[in-house]
């Protein structure tokens, strides 16, 4: 098969990608991990047609490229959901109170059009910054090699910061950080429970689908999307009409450290185990000064563009660690290193493998075109918003998040859900941090590497 018609190839899947990433991100409790899981059960059959389509040998581009596009495309339109309908994923979590909170100023599609700038951006900005990545991952400084016994040390050291951080105003306060305390390990528990291998697998389901990652459709709808509806659902009248015009531009410095914070962010989080976007929303909240303040207008909006920065770069520095040391970091790597059976290794520095070439072209061409397929569905959503009112919206969506956890995950969701809306209430009534609720993720895989 000649290179022009590789290249082809590469456009054509990464084009399909996009179409799959776009559906299962604006579908809540869908994850591309399902994509991945459905990619890998059909794998034989597809890459026989495949072969006789393009030649042996290119199977694995075209499977690889259609992952690769549609991880992006799925980060960038699960903000639709996030921002409009409380129901985030694990990467979008972060984002729901502050999408709310524009949400309720009439500037939803502002708030999802900022995540989605972030997250193009950041895509861009990734690639120059991959060779230093795979020089300190791999040779000459083994980077991974040299802190992979300390993994559970720095995963410890970032719950500790989260804890020190909680304040009032300047000032250090015992009684929040406290209440953060018991946040991080009421949501701790709730994770090492749920999040262990095969917890959905025997429960019954009035619909039945692939249970990899469907448990935490209830887990982060409860701890995030829920307490935010039922804290709104008294609130008289309508939305404010949304404004349907274009975004205003951040301003440059702020735009700048959020496009920096967030990319490197995922860089830095990117060679964890079980670390995703939202821990890189984290990790970027610390490098740009911490989480959006009351009295600052600009904060949110900035908080907002650093998210969808961070998920997309995590996105993308996840498949350079998969060719540096091959290790498999998310759900979609592990689908791409399954179907390149053997994966070729980015070695020496300077001859970067063809299969991986083909990732990044399709990660840049997903990022452009999930941006503009974002862009545009972003205003059927605000027009919607802004013709209801809004108790009837939030009610609305909160009945049917807690129907669709009973399709798709039973009576045992359903506990699920209850169980962490219970503790996503506490930040709100207490005025602590969300962020604690990322206890869900970070004490299960400390647990996880101490044992």
């Amino acid at each position: 098969m000649d290179v022009g018609l590789s290249w082809l190839l590469v456009l054509l899947f990464a084009v399909l990608g996009v179409g799959a990433g776009l559906a299962t991100g604006l579908l809540p409790g869908i994850h591309v991990n399902n994509v991945a899981l459905a990619v890998l059960a059909a794998e034989p059959v597809i890459a026989a047609g495949l072969v006789g389509l393009v030649g042996p040998g290119q199977e694995a581009v075209a499977l690889a490229s259609f992952l690769a596009a549609a991880a992006v495309a799925h980060s960038m339109a699960a903000l639709l959901p996030s921002v409009f309908l409380g129901a985030p994923d694990a990467d979008t979590a972060l984002s729901v109170l502050p999408g709310h909170r524009l949400l309720a100023q009439g500037r939803g599609m502002e708030a999802v059009l900022l995540g989605v700038r972030g997250a193009f951006l950041a895509a861009l900005l990734a690639i120059p910054f991959l060779l230093p990545f795979r020089l300190l991952l791999g040779d000459p400084v083994e980077g991974y090699e040299r802190l992979r016994a300390l993994v559970p040390f720095l995963l410890l050291l970032l719950v500790a910061l989260l804890l020190v951080t909680e304040r009032r105003g300047s000032r250090p306060d015992g009684r929040k950080r406290a209440w953060a305390v018991v946040v991080l390990l009421l949501s701790g528990v709730l994770g090492a429970v749920v999040l262990r291998a095969g917890f959905l697998t025997d429960s019954w389901r009035p619909v039945s689908v692939p249970t990899a990652s469907l448990v935490l459709f209830p887990l982060f709808t409860g701890l995030f999307g829920l307490p935010t509806l039922l804290l709104g659902a008294n609130h008289r009248g309508r939305l404010p009409p949304q404004d349907l015009g274009p975004a205003e531009p951040l301003p440059p410095w702020r735009r700048t450290r959020g496009l920096v914070s967030g990319t490197l962010a995922g860089a830095t989080v990117s060679w964890f185990p079980g670390l995703g976007g939202a821990s890189a929303t984290v990790v970027a909240q610390m490098l740009a000064g911490g989480e959006p303040r009351e009295g600052d207008p600009e904060a949110d909006r900035e908080f907002l563009f650093a998210a969808g920065a961070a998920n997309t770069a995590t996105t993308v520095f996840t498949f350079a660690t998969l060719f540096v040391v091959l290790r498999a970091r998310s759900g979609v790597a592990a689908a791409v290193e399954a179907v390149a059976d053997p994966l070729p290794v980015w070695q020496p520095a300077g001859n970067v493998p063809a299969l991986f070439a083909a990732v990044l072209l399709a990660l840049l061409v997903s990022a452009a075109l999930a941006y503009g397929c974002t862009s545009r569905l972003v205003r059927p959503f605000a027009l919607l918003a802004g013709r209801v009112r809004y108790a009837r919206l939030v009610r609305a969506v909160a009945i049917a998040l807690t129907v669709g956890v009973f399709l798709a995950t039973g009576p045992l969701g359903l506990l699920v859900l209850g169980t962490a809306a219970a503790i996503g209430l506490i930040p709100p009534l207490v005025g602590i941090r969300r962020v604690h609720l990322m206890g869900a993720l970070l004490v299960p895989l400390v647990l996880g590497w101490i044992g």
